[in-house]
C-alpha cells in the first residue's frame, strides 16, 4: 500500500473519530482522454443500485496542486470525505466526483505564484479533460442538470472560475476558495451565484486576486457572496467548506434549463 493510500485511510479514520460517518460507495475510475491517457478519478453516488429513479445533483470538486499526481487517491485528502459523509449528504445528498490532475499540469492556466496567464488562457490538457469527463457525466440520467455545482480550493479555486467561463452553461452555482481568476472573462459567467472564500493572511495565493473578483462581478451587476477570514492563511478551506449557511445556500441554487 502507497504512502498516499496510507493517509488517506488516516484521513477518514479521523473523520470516523469526529463523528462524522463517510459513507461507502467513493469509486475509483479512470477514462482516457484526448489530452490525458488515463484520467483519474472518484464518484459517489448517494445510493449504488440506481434503480429509484431520482435525479441528484452533482458537485465537481477540484483539488489543489499538492494533491496532483496519478494515483487516483491524494484527490481526496481534503473535502471530499466531508462531502461524501452522513453529515451532508442525509441533508443534501449529491453525487460527488473528484477527478485528479496530473503531476505537471494545472487546472487553469496561470503561471503558479506570479499567478499571471499563460498559453493565451487556452485551456490546459488536465482542464480539458475535466470537460470531457463532465460531458460524459451529464449524459448520466441519475443527473440533474439544473443543480450542478463547482467549487475547488487554490488550484482547484483557480479552475473552478477557468471551468466556469468555459461552461457557463453547465452550472447552477460555484465556490472558489483561495483562488483567482481571468478578470477578462468574468462577463461569461457573472449570472452564476458565487460565494467566495479567501484568508486575509494568505501568503500564497494573494487576497487581492478573490477581492478584485468580487468587485469585478459587481462591477457587471452581479452579486457575488465573499467571506474573507482576518486571521487565515492559505488553508481555509476547511472552515469554508463549513460554513453554516453555505450547503443551504449551494443546494437551493437551481439552473433554468
Amino acid at each position: 500500500m502507497s504512502g498516499y493510500s496510507y493517509m488517506l485511510i488516516a484521513v477518514l479514520m479521523l473523520f470516523s473519530s469526529c463523528g462524522v460517518k463517510v459513507r461507502e460507495g467513493l469509486l475509483a475510475r479512470r477514462i482516457r482522454t484526448e489530452a490525458v491517457r488515463e484520467f483519474g478519478y472518484n464518484i459517489f453516488y448517494p445510493e449504488s443500485n440506481g434503480k429509484s429513479g431520482r435525479k441528484w445533483p452533482l458537485f465537481l470538486w477540484l483539488h489543489g496542486a499538492g494533491e496532483r499526481g496519478n494515483d487516483n487517491v491524494s484527490q481526496l485528502i481534503h473535502i471530499v470525505p466531508y462531502l461524501a459523509s452522513d453529515l451532508v449528504q442525509t441533508k443534501y445528498p449529491c453525487i460527488v466526483v473528484a477527478p485528479q490532475c496530473p503531476a505537471e499540469d494545472y487546472w487553469a492556466p496561470f503561471r503558479r505564484f506570479e499567478w499571471t496567464i499563460r498559453d493565451n488562457g487556452e485551456v490546459t490538457p488536465a482542464m480539458g479533460s475535466v470537460i470531457t469527463l463532465m460531458e460524459k457525466l451529464l449524459k448520466d440520467p441519475r443527473v440533474d442538470k439544473s443543480r450542478v455545482y463547482v467549487g475547488g480550493l487554490s488550484m482547484g479555486g483557480f479552475g473552478t472560475l477557468d471551468l466556469l467561463h468555459r461552461k457557463p452553461e453547465w452550472f447552477a452555482a460555484a465556490i472558489p476558495i483561495c483562488g483567482g481568476a481571468d478578470l477578462q472573462q468574468t462577463e461569461k459567467y457573472k449570472h452564476i451565484p458565487l460565494w467566495v472564500f479567501h484568508g486575509a493572511k494568505d501568503d500564497v495565493v494573494k487576497p487581492e486576486l478573490s477581492r478584485n473578483l468580487v468587485a469585478k462581478l459587481k462591477s457587471l451587476g452581479s452579486h457575488p457572496r465573499y467571506t474573507e477570514y482576518p486571521d487565515g492563511g492559505h488553508d481555509v478551506w476547511n472552515s469554508a467548506i463549513r460554513e453554516p449557511e453555505l450547503m443551504h445556500w449551494l443546494f437551493a441554487c437551481k439552473k433554468d434549463n
